[in-house]
């Protein structure tokens, strides 16, 4: 065992299944984890160099881009340099994929707006529910509660938890880190808000590039473990196939209720397509789907980990 552990080619499989523990069983407290400063970072830059509406779409292209690369590269170079000359670089490693991998947070608030639902506490859900989406809460019906919150974790699963963990058996944790990094100043910075519709199109698209390998992956392992039929004829149905879109109409199909439909961000309303199958969202619907994803996430877990075995013993 001893020998395992201390062999390279073994390493990055511990550490995946280190995280993937973690993430299980432990919840890193939002006041002291690394990305919630990150996300203050990233807030607090868009404040400051967003141009004002006066200048044109080509100027705030180019705000954005600096901005990023100005706020993310030292931080990732300096990462990369402590990781790579580090005597024990898997320490870092470990501690890197812990921290990326924050995807029981998203567990738990989902958990907490079934139960706010669950005991009729429709105040008390939509302020869970707004923790964890970009769009407004306040007037949503109990139907869009459970909506949103089951699209808010089905997304998240595929971008965050798919995606951190798809980057780290591809490219290692200072790739996973790169991802995920862009991946938050996206959702920071939010192109439904007005003042960053052009600041946050140029991240907004290496994001949009970069997440569809694993939601691919994601999606293809969630239709293995539910119902591959139902899911693929709701992806066929679907009269607007933007990824987002599909996305939705896979888990959609899979547990038979619709998902889309209009929603508001920044006070104004957009009108987004229904998917996925014929009812209305229910609370046993919740309940299916939190089912749904947790068994993608264990498939998810042994992919990678059999992809990494197959690498080690290459």
């Amino acid at each position: 065992m001893t020998d395992i552990i201390s062999d390279p080619r073994y390493q990055s499989l511990l550490v995946l299944w280190l995280a993937v523990a973690v993430d299980a069983i432990w919840r890193w407290p939002q006041s002291t984890h690394p990305l919630t400063l990150m996300r203050y970072l990233v807030q607090q830059m868009g404040r400051k160099v967003v141009p004002s509406r006066d200048y044109g779409p080509s100027q705030h292209y180019i705000s954005g881009t600096l901005a990023a690369l100005v706020l993310l590269a030292p931080l990732v170079i300096c990462i990369a340099i402590l990781v790579y000359m580090a005597q024990y670089p898997i320490f870092f490693e470990a501690i890197i994929l812990i921290a990326l991998l924050d995807f029981g947070y998203q567990r738990q608030q989902y958990k907490r707006v079934l139960a706010s639902v669950g005991r009729n506490k429709k105040s008390l859900a939509r302020e869970m529910v707004q923790t964890m989406t970009a769009r407004q809460c306040d007037s949503l019906s109990d139907i869009g509660i459970a909506k949103a919150a089951i699209e808010s974790l089905w997304l998240k699963f595929l971008y965050l938890y798919c995606g951190v963990i798809f980057y780290y058996v591809v490219t290692g944790p200072i790739g996973a880190l790169i991802y995920r990094l862009l991946l938050l100043t996206s959702w920071q910075w939010h192109y439904r808000t007005p003042s960053m519709v052009y600041f946050a199109r140029p991240v907004r698209k290496l994001v949009y590039l970069l997440t569809f390998p694993p939601a691919l992956f994601g999606g293809l392992v969630t239709l293995l473990v539910s119902h591959p039929i139902k899911g693929v004829s709701a992806i066929k149905r679907s009269p607007v196939k933007d990824k987002t879109s599909l996305l939705l109409a896979l888990m959609g199909g899979v547990l038979n209720i619709k998902l889309g439909g209009p929603a508001i961000y920044a006070n104004k309303k957009f009108r987004y397509t229904r998917v996925g199958g014929d009812c209305d969202v229910k609370y046993s619907n919740m309940i299916a789907a939190k089912s749904t994803i947790t068994y993608a996430m264990l498939a998810t877990t042994a992919v990678a980990s059999l992809t990494l075995l197959a690498l080690a013993l290459t």
